[in-house]
């Protein structure tokens, strides 16, 4: 989806590069970097624009593990409770199985609620603006191309050289 039709471009300015939330021109810096759902794009002029920096940020989950721990440990103190009458093991024995599938249990219910909000695996790149402000622009998963490419095209127009 491309943001050209609904960002106008001024006198003498040509577009270097362009992705679905950012657009580089010869100029400026053009994106809607507020993460709203609007239609109004923010604009710098390139001379108030640092050196970007590119972050790796979230993390993978690990909801099959955690899933596994979840049920192993609930197997192992449903397993207990079952066979308690039944073999009749000595308190300790019988504590330590409990223990052992509580603990499990629980590890693997906090990895499924940790999994469920913890922010997924992306790459921020974050612009410098010289009064202060910082934009950023985020791209799914660690070292997303895209990004990789707007930081490469953002420093080929700083230095003023065109392909």
């Amino acid at each position: 989806m491309s943001m050209q039709p609904r960002v106008e471009l001024i006198e003498d300015e040509e577009i270097v590069f362009e992705d679905e939330q950012t657009i580089i021109t010869n100029r400026r810096l053009i994106g809607n970097f507020g993460m709203s759902k609007d239609e109004e794009f923010n604009a710098y002029d390139l001379a108030e624009v640092g050196t970007p920096n590119k972050f790796n940020g979230g993390q993978y989950g690990k909801r099959t593990i955690a899933l596994r721990l979840l049920i192993g440990g609930a197997a192992v103190v449903i397993a207990g409770a079952i066979l308690q009458p039944i073999l009749q093991p000595d308190d300790r024995i019988e504590a330590l199985v409990f223990v052992l599938g509580a603990v499990g249990s629980m590890v693997g219910l906090y990895m499924l609620l940790n999994d469920l909000f913890r922010p997924k695996p992306n790459t921020t790149v974050i612009f410098p603006i010289f009064d202060g402000k910082d934009i950023i622009s985020s791209y799914p998963d660690w070292d997303n191309p895209e990004a990789e490419e707007l930081v490469r095209n953002f420093a080929r127009i700083k230095r003023g050289t065109r392909r």
